[in-house]
């Protein structure tokens, strides 16, 4: 079977329409990241994300044209945009670019670049694929670092020795992967995990990056392993000092939840000192009303 055989609509509609634009030096439409990932592993997408080879100016012009679209929101510092349609769907939408980083954990400087160098930005081989959906090369997998192989064996392996100062979220999303598939980190990826805890990179981020990590590790359906892999790592102390791993903190990151953010957070705040655990949260930049719930 097909990568793109089973695009539901409307996306596989819109998919077709973006792929065919040859506007303005667009060389090339791909599918791009997680959503390359989950489709290879039989999984529906949580999110799209759409690259063009040159500038994706001239898709979002087209999406605007084509479809029914709310609002466009551009982050024109990062060369991204997302495309709200009025069907409460979103889509990404970027041009291929690099990144530099101008210190450890820095949000990063971009600048439009061939899609071939656009793989070697990001944080996993098994985040490196691209499908095509221009009409003469639809379906084709794009794979230059492997990440194929990689996902079949389980692996998460990092594109490079720099990967985890450049961005420490990385050490939260490679634990995410790990609790959310059954993943492996593969030993020099996990030697660079190490080393860059040794090196407190992680509190070089902001406390709305610090918590935003959190709220996605929460937001799995089952948040344990990857939060015992973190535990395990020394890494909860980015969030508070006061968190323990606990049995009681074990069964509600584990319990099935439609909302499962409050009690998780509520279970670590119970863990330890409360009135740290409420500094704490506050200090990540969670609402007031989040923080009236949970502690």
């Amino acid at each position: 079977m097909k990568i793109l055989d089973k695009v539901p609509e409307p996306w596989l509609t819109r998919f077709k329409t973006l792929g065919a634009v040859r506007n303005n030096g667009v060389k090339a439409v791909v599918l791009v990241g997680g959503c390359v990932r989950d489709m290879i592993l039989g999984r529906a997408p949580a999110d799209w994300d759409v690259l063009a080879d040159g500038d994706a100016g001239p898709l979002l012009v087209e999406a605007e044209k084509r479809f029914q679209v709310a609002k466009t929101v551009r982050h024109a510092a990062f060369l991204t945009a997302t495309v709200h349609f009025s069907d409460g769907t979103a889509l990404d939408v970027a041009t291929a670019r690099t990144e530099t980083y101008p210190r450890p954990a820095a949000l990063p400087v971009v600048k439009p670049a061939p899609l071939a160098e656009d793989f070697h930005r990001r944080d996993f081989t098994v985040n490196a694929m691209a499908v095509h959906l221009t009409p003469d090369r639809w379906g084709e997998l794009e794979d230059p670092l492997r990440g194929r192989e990689d996902l079949e064996k389980g692996t998460i392996r990092a594109l490079h020795d720099r990967s985890f100062s450049d961005d420490p979220t990385r050490i939260f999303r490679a634990a995410r992967y790990a609790g959310r598939y059954g993943w492996t980190v593969e030993p020099r990826t996990m030697d660079r995990i190490r080393e860059a805890l040794r090196e407190n990179l992680p509190a070089l981020l902001s406390p709305a990056r610090r918590r935003n990590e959190l709220t996605h590790l929460l937001t799995e359906s089952d948040a344990g392993l990857a939060m015992k892999l973190l535990w395990d790592w020394g890494a909860w102390k980015y969030w508070s000092p006061s968190f323990h791993w606990t049995p009681a903190v074990a069964t509600a990151l584990s319990a099935p939840s439609d909302a499962p953010l409050i009690p998780r957070l509520a279970a670590l705040a119970d863990s330890g000192d409360r009135e740290t655990a409420r500094r704490d949260l506050a200090g990540l930049t969670y609402s007031h009303r989040m923080l009236k719930v949970t502690t």
